[in-house]
């Protein structure tokens, strides 16, 4: 690891020292609001008018104060317009603010400047961005799905923050879903349980009601009311929904001719491989749940069919024309379910402070109350207000002066109760780590699309591939059916080779990588033939394309430098994100914030490290403009921690610079060592 100067470490160690540093506010000109910018066909969150905003937000805070002066606790001071800019970034958005942003904010001297800086943030498309991630992670959303793409999944609930879709109306079209997923891309929902619809329902009661029901799919529930039987009735509701088609017109064809026998066994493979996604598609059918076998309760018999109930709340109506996923839908969903609403309020709460009026967020059990119950009261009964506008909710949340308090810094313990003096300081998720260093580099970050993953193989796929004759689906099989044999052959005719290449390439023997190479390719061209050479450059070529750089904005940065919420989902192991703690999507809310040794080696001498330098990098491209050392130290604290530097932090950042000719490398690598970059204050 390369070894940094002992001047660089001691800045670290500064720099580390003052978390909660920050400079005295300035009295300069205002300047244009560069954050504007990033707008782009978001809805927006200015409907309501600031004034009603701002007299909930007041209510919100009388009740934090009554109840901190009720148990003798004492109310944080409020931010500095540093830190709150910091926060608001990460919290909304997801990233820090880059150095033009930062400087339009701390140099305004707008009255309103933090309400509106609110407003222009939830109404970006960083928004959309961090949202997702925070979606992805409840939802479990991935993108290699084990039996069908889940782009189009994504892209559903992307485009539903985009237009800011009422939350009743987003968990009812999840619900209710039907189709393929690229006609609707909600039916992802259901796809991404495909054959288990039990554990599917104790996801969305948990995700949506806050009630973990999983227990009582075995028995009743040990440590609360449920029975096993209201398991099962609830699970009813939408036993019905099938996640498989095994009768399309492609898959009958299919078992025809494997009974005929008069196609290739290869090539109907091959077919079946080709046609596989058409097999997945969400349909509601006429399909009765039983209790199991091993039932052992003297409320039912063991295998008794049983009907759809609710099992809180108000009983369900039934309309004609209603699926039984309808009417859940509409139950969980309705203004008089008040778990609903109160579970959404509670986990946004979490979301800005830190923690929950009551916690676990999805662990609601009978006789759990919320640390402040008026204020769980007045919060839940403002999402049914707002209509479920989400959006408008946060908005709410963002203009309170309990937000806006400096952190607690000390340790509250799961059993301690906490009153909200102010939010809780907390480490970065690993998206917002990743988008921060990303925004430090990368221009224009949240127009920076990611490259869509397709699975496509050269073959049609969505509606294209439903309306495609056998005939032309068989002949394409039988290509793919001898690709597929040419290329097992061909791996196991270079297994060897390829160990020898990456013993070369350790080596650094050029001469033999050369030849090692030239050696597999002539293999290659002689095994695959004609066509699959063909085949293999177009693929070559498309993979080339799509890694390709048009845009002058981002020359000479690489393709994969693009936020977490257009990565793979997740992302790929041993990515920056899965090593800071990103979840695997495999259970519900599954990340990380723990330290690990990885992490700090990452930081110390990651890749990312020598991409934010990189000649083309936004900081990279700033610090070269100027040879003052003393503007180059000031962009770089705008730029990693979202202020200017203190009297002795700028003299000892500019004498580290004037002794070392590349000495601001040392002042970037010393801050984002520190606890400053790495926490939300």
């Amino acid at each position: 690891m390369k070894v940094r100067s002992l001047t660089a470490t001691c800045l670290a160690l500064a720099m580390s020292s003052s978390l909660f540093a920050a400079e005295k506010e300035t009295d300069k000109q205002a300047a244009k609001d560069d954050s504007a910018d990033m707008v782009t066909n978001v809805a927006s969150v200015s409907e309501k008018p600031r004034k009603e905003i701002l007299a909930v937000a007041r209510k919100i805070d009388k009740l934090v104060e009554a109840a901190c002066k009720e148990n003798d606790v004492t109310l944080n001071a409020r931010t500095s317009d540093e830190v709150f800019l910091r926060r608001v970034y990460l919290d909304i958005v997801g990233r820090i603010p880059t150095i033009d942003e930062a400087t339009a904010f701390l140099d305004s001297d707008k009255k309103n400047k933090r309400a509106e800086l609110i407003d222009t943030l939830l109404d970006s498309e960083g928004y959309v961005s961090h949202s997702y991630n925070y979606w992805a992670d409840l939802l479990r959303i991935q993108t290699r799905n084990r039996y069908n793409p889940g782009q189009h999944y994504i892209e559903f609930v992307k485009t539903a923050l985009r237009e800011n879709r009422p939350y009743d109306q987003f968990v009812r079209e999840l619900i209710t879903a039907e189709g393929y997923t690229w006609d609707n891309g909600a039916s992802g929902y259901y796809l991404r349980d495909v054959g288990m619809p039990l554990d599917n329902m104790s996801n969305t009661v948990q995700v949506f009601l806050g009630t973990q029901l999983v227990c009582a799919q075995c028995h009743n529930h040990p440590y609360d009311s449920w029975t096993q039987k209201q398991y099962y009735q609830l699970a009813a509701f939408t036993y019905g929904v099938e996640t498989r088609d095994r009768n399309t017109p492609q898959a009958l064809a299919l078992r025809q001719m494997r009974r005929d026998r008069e196609v290739d066994r290869n090539t109907i493979n091959a077919a079946g491989q080709i046609l596989q996604q058409l097999n997945y598609r969400v349909n509601e059918i006429d399909r009765p749940l039983r209790l199991p076998k091993d039932y052992q309760y003297d409320d039912a018999k063991p295998g008794d069919a049983i009907d759809p109930k609710t099992i809180f709340g108000d009983e369900v109506e039934v309309k004609d024309g209603d699926s039984p996923a309808d009417i859940y839908a509409r139950w969980m969903t309705s203004p008089k379910n008040p778990r609903f609403s109160t579970v959404i309020a509670n986990r946004l709460w979490k979301r800005a402070m830190g923690r929950g009026l009551f916690e676990p967020v999805d662990d609601l059990k009978d006789g759990i109350d919320a640390s402040n119950p008026q204020l769980m009261t007045l919060l839940s009964e403002q999402i049914v207000a707002l209509n479920f506008d989400l959006k408008q909710y946060q908005r709410i949340l963002f203009n309170t002066e309990t937000y806006q308090r400096e952190v607690t810094a000390h340790e509250v313990l799961a059993a301690d109760d906490y009153h909200f003096e102010g939010p809780l300081l907390r480490r970065m998720s690993a998206e917002q780590l990743w988008d921060s260093l990303l925004a430090a580099t990368v221009p224009d970050l949240d127009e920076r699309k990611g490259v869509v993953q397709t699975y496509s193989r050269g073959y049609p796929q969505g509606q294209e591939l439903v309306d495609l004759p056998m005939k032309e689906v068989l002949a394409m099989a039988e290509k793919l059916g001898k690709q597929r044999e040419a290329q097992f052959k061909l791996s196991q005719m270079t297994r060897e080779m390829q160990q020898d290449l990456r013993v070369a390439y350790r080596t650094q023997d050029r001469e033999k990588v050369a030849a090692l190479r030239e050696k597999m390719n002539d293999l290659r061209k002689e095994v695959l033939g004609k066509d699959g050479e063909m085949m293999y450059q177009m693929q070559r070529q498309q993979f080339a394309e799509r890694m390709r750089e048009t845009d002058p904005r981002w020359q000479g940065l690489s393709r994969e430098l693009v936020r977490a919420s257009e990565t793979s989902s997740p992302a790929r192991p041993g990515h920056f994100l899965r090593q800071f703690g990103q979840s695997d999507r495999e259970t519900i809310e599954n990340a990380s914030t723990e330290a690990t040794v990885p992490q700090i080696l990452t930081m110390l001498n990651g890749p990312m490290y020598y991409q934010l330098l990189n000649r083309a990098s936004v900081l990279g491209k700033k610090i070269t403009a100027t040879r003052d050392p003393d503007e180059q130290a000031e962009l770089i604290f705008l730029a990693l921690l979202s202020r200017r530097p203190t009297d002795a932090e700028r003299e000892l950042a500019s004498n580290q610079i004037e002794s070392n000719r590349a000495g601001y490398v040392d002042i970037v690598w010393a801050l984002i060592n520190t606890r400053q970059f790495m926490f939300i204050q």
